[in-house]
């Protein structure tokens, strides 16, 4: 530490603010399409060993591109309607 800087001993009786940085939160999705199904799976990762699994039932036949993009529009539409701020994805494509 240099010379110039002083350490106060003298603490004030005033509040403080803390601020707990959590780590953001997780979302992994996945769509597939197949003859006579199209669906989509969301996983919401909370925290250690806290999962939120979602899936759906796509009611129009689309390709597996389409399937994959739809997962990730409804886990975010989830993410937002939850006020999630903070949120790494992860997809496969």
């Amino acid at each position: 530490m240099s010379a110039e800087w002083e350490l106060s001993d003298d603490l004030t009786d005033e509040d403080i603010l803390v601020i707990e940085v959590t780590p953001p939160r997780k979302m992994y999705f996945d769509g597939a399409s197949h003859k006579e199904r199209v669906g989509a799976g969301v996983v919401f990762v909370i925290s250690e060993g806290e999962v939120l699994p979602y899936s759906f039932t796509l009611t129009q036949n689309c390709s597996n591109n389409v399937a994959e993009y739809q997962a990730l529009i409804l886990g975010l539409a989830r993410a937002d309607d939850a006020k999630q701020l903070s949120l790494k994805v992860y997809g496969d494509s």
